[in-house]
């Protein structure tokens, strides 16, 4: 029988990131243990980089799972501050910048 990868979304594959955060959370695992098992697949396992990577993801993930939308709202932000700065620098009103 062939190996074959079935088909995953973007979606599918933050839900199987969410449920194993969660798994992990209700296994009593630490976010310690966590790190140091990703970091085992990474170039460089030892590494400060590759420590905060794996703590910046866990971080990530969890704070999405509770409802937080960081690079949504970075963006937001970048995108009024330009809109604000071409409609200074040009007198367009909002609505035709």
């Amino acid at each position: 029988m062939a190996d074959f990868k079935l088909f995953e979304t973007q979606q599918t594959r933050a839900r199987k990131e969410f449920n194993a955060l969660g798994r992990a959370e209700k296994a009593g695992i630490t976010d310690a243990e966590l790190i140091n098992e990703m970091t085992q697949d990474m170039s460089n396992p030892e590494s400060a980089q590759s420590i905060m990577q794996a703590a910046a993801a866990i971080m990530y993930m969890r704070g999405v799972k509770n409802g937080e939308t960081p690079i949504t709202d970075a963006t937001n932000r970048c995108l009024a501050r330009k809109k604000k700065t071409v409609v200074a620098s040009t007198g367009l009103s909002p609505q035709i910048a």
